[in-house]
């Protein structure tokens, strides 16, 4: 079974059981807006672990544009310092989920036009590499270069 399937799955199951609940969204008539409800890690080690690959490095510039779900994604160029899980070039293209709902924010081109070093949670997919979600695909390393303990409070902001 494949991870997406497992996610969805779960989110079925989180459903029926009552602790969580969909996230919905309206637009203007005649215009359409997907809304995804997706998974949250509770803290970034949780996302290491269920990441593909985890990369530290640099997001360096715009790829150009894809589709997911038939919304537009960002893909990214990132030069990587050092694979923590996994293993993959000096230099990768990563797809930015898109976030839904009308949320055109990019939490890798935060990143890149920050300049900072980032650690990346990554799937691998048959088109390339992709953040783990919107949010918690890319996060600044703890001081000594690691996973952090948490995220970061305006992880949503």
């Amino acid at each position: 079974m494949n991870r997406h399937v497992r996610v969805a799955s779960a989110a079925v199951l989180l459903l029926a059981g009552g602790t969580s609940s969909l996230v919905g969204c309206s637009s203007a008539p005649g215009e359409s807006a997907t809304c995804i409800d997706w998974v949250y890690f509770e803290a970034p080690a949780d996302a290491y672990d269920d990441a593909d690959a985890v990369a530290r490095g640099r997001i360096v510039g715009r790829e150009g544009t894809t589709s997911y779900l038939e919304m537009p994604a960002a893909m990214w160029t990132a030069e990587i310092d050092e694979w923590m899980k996994g293993a993959g070039d000096r230099e990768i293209v990563v797809t930015s989920l898109p976030r839904g709902c009308g949320d055109e924010g990019d939490s890798l081109a935060e990143a890149m036009d920050a300049g900072d070093e980032v650690i990346l949670f990554l799937r691998e997919q048959p088109s390339g590499w992709e953040a783990i979600t919107p949010w918690q695909g890319a996060i600044a390393p703890a001081p000594d270069g690691g996973i952090p303990d948490a995220w970061p409070e305006d992880l949503y902001d």
